[in-house]
């Protein structure tokens, strides 16, 4: 039952979509009429800027983000409630998160504002600042800002499964240094663990929309900003670059991840073989440890407080009827435009929260059948085949849905086709949650309820899956702002049929409306962040239940 189930939804969420899309993908790229050229090719191989932007932001940003994450782990293992911290984070969508930031830190922002109030030396918005509104650079403290906290949570998932402490302990008996130990002990297999999250990564920034046509560079435009763009000029030689975009997207994504295949290795021989290196970082590791220490603690209550200050700063900004600057707060604030905006709010907010439920429901479900069979047959590591809808970049895979419904997109049904791109999308990071706890759930339990007289099913329904309440929530509430995020199969699968807080949201403040695209990046925030905060106390009561049967176990 559960290895016919777990094919059925290999064929309908990982193989269908993903060997269908790109082989219409393939085929439409030989058409007569709007196939590939060798002047559409040319034209975007001479494109430098925009192919090295993209390059640096699908480079920088996951190994900043991932290098940061490595720093910020070691207090995982002295105090796990920190990953609590990551919960408003994660709940943030990256639309919201992007208007959000920008509200704070652009050249007019909040913060600004704050330091000309203390100081008076900023009387106009500084020329020059290093976080200008619409730049590359911007798109990668985005990109890193938010991708930061879900390999925080990957970390933390593998740091369940590797004897860490013990290593730690061991590695400073011979002599190493705290740091020395996590960096030249621990770090090189939590890379190796993170090769397949890394990846998705990777993915991710070389192929996102939402966020360049949000705080991107006009000029020099991200390359699969400019292959979605192409997709709406309905001439033959604009559609002709979109398809020569999407598979120079598609050569870029092949040789990054072969670059993130060798992470680990290049990791290892840089930390543990060469002298040379050893010697200056033992000595910096030794020199600088409690400053490190002290500025990464600084830094994870900087990521506790930012999520809640993006929501502040959104909701200020709907509020407020006017705000010049340098004023540090509104004139005043009024719901007149959260009154105006209702009838528009309406429709794409049902649209949100439908698609989301539903979509994580069957994410998580999926993910479980997938990881049962996985069990079964004794295997634990992680299955790449279960990812490749996240190893393969969203524009050129979306855009080979596109082909392959084809006429069929103006019949109707968008709902339908929606949810179910979005369900493609939440089986894989619902799987990536899930695998630690379920590979690593320790089957005597299963077998004293057998020995009790439970038959094998009953077992797992009754023992197994209330004991992975909490990774279960988890992984819905993960798979739910997956969903609310999904911008590129909304616009392209729903043709503006399904509208949903997040392709407003991009259309609002892509047109430079920030009031009203705070409003909707507010919505688009709280949705999910309902979700996190139930899932939180949800969680925190289970473990208070599990504490207290335990401390009754062993009073008994």
């Amino acid at each position: 039952m559960v290895r016919a189930l777990s094919i059925i939804i290999m064929l309908a969420l990982i193989v269908l979509p993903v060997g269908s899309g790109l082989l219409l993908l393939l085929l439409s790229s030989f058409s007569a009429e709007s196939g590939i050229t060798s002047n559409a090719a040319h034209f975007i191989l001479r494109e430098h800027a925009t192919l090295l932007s993209t390059l640096l932001a699908a480079v920088l940003a996951p190994l900043v983000a991932c290098y940061l994450a490595l720093w910020l782990a070691p207090a995982l293992l002295k105090r796990p409630t920190l990953q609590q911290l990551l919960s408003p984070l994660l709940s943030v969508p990256h639309v919201a998160f992007a208007v959000g930031l920008m509200l704070l830190f652009s050249p007019s922002g909040w913060l600004i504002r704050l330091a000309e109030s203390i100081t008076g030396l900023l009387p106009f918005p500084p020329q020059g600042w290093p976080l200008p509104e619409k730049s590359v650079i911007t798109v990668i403290v985005v990109l890193v800002l938010k991708e930061l906290p879900f390999l925080l949570l990957m970390i933390a998932a593998q740091l369940k499964q590797v004897p860490a402490s013990s290593w730690l302990t061991q590695a400073q008996s011979y002599g190493y240094s705290e740091k020395q130990a996590w960096w030249r002990v621990v770090t090189p297999e939590l890379v190796k663990r993170l090769t397949l999250p890394m990846a998705a990564v990777i993915i991710y920034s070389l192929s996102v929309v939402d966020i360049p046509l949000l705080v991107g560079s006009n000029t020099e435009a991200l390359l699969a900003q400019r292959v979605y763009e192409w997709t709406f000029q309905f001439s033959s030689e604009s559609q002709s670059k979109a398809l020569a975009g999407a598979w120079i997207l598609m050569a870029m994504a092949a040789l990054l991840l072969f670059i993130n295949r060798q992470h680990a290795r290049l990791y290892r021989q840089w930390m543990l073989i060469k002298p040379l290196r050893k010697r200056r970082l033992t000595k910096g590791r030794l020199t600088h440890a409690p400053s490190s220490d002290r500025l990464a603690s600084g830094v994870w209550l900087l990521l506790g407080l930012l999520s809640f200050a993006i929501i502040a700063v959104l909701m200020l900004q709907s509020l407020a009827s006017s705000w010049f600057y340098p004023a540090i707060m509104p004139e005043s604030l009024s719901f007149h435009r959260w009154q105006t905006e209702l009838a528009y709010l309406t429709q794409p907010s049902l649209n949100s929260f439908w698609l989301a439920i539903i979509s994580s429901i069957l994410g998580v479900i999926c993910a479980v059948v997938l990881l049962e069979a996985q069990r079964q047959h004794h295997k634990k590591s992680l299955n790449g085949w279960l990812l490749i809808a996240l190893l393969v970049p969203q524009v050129p895979l979306v855009l080979g849905w596109q082909l392959v419904l084809g006429e069929y997109l103006d019949e109707g049904k968008s709902g339908s086709r929606v949810l179910w791109s979005h369900t493609v999308y939440t089986v894989p990071y619902a799987y990536l949650v899930l695998h630690g706890a379920y590979t690593q759930f320790d089957d005597k339990w299963l077998i004293k309820a057998q020995s009790l007289g439970y038959s094998a099913r009953q077992a797992w329904w009754k023992v197994m899956l209330p004991m992975l309440k909490a990774p279960l929530t988890t992984a819905f509430a993960i798979a739910f702002a997956v969903s609310i995020a999904q911008y590129l199969p909304t616009q392209w699968l729903g043709q503006g049929l399904t509208p949903t807080l997040t392709t407003e949201a991009v259309s609002v403040a892509s047109g430079g409306d920030w009031r009203i695209g705070s409003l909707y990046a507010l919505l688009q925030t709280l949705l999910p962040l309902i979700v996190f905060i139930g899932v939180t106390l949800l969680n925190t009561g289970l473990r208070r239940t599990h504490s207290k049967a335990k401390r009754y176990a062993e009073h008994s």
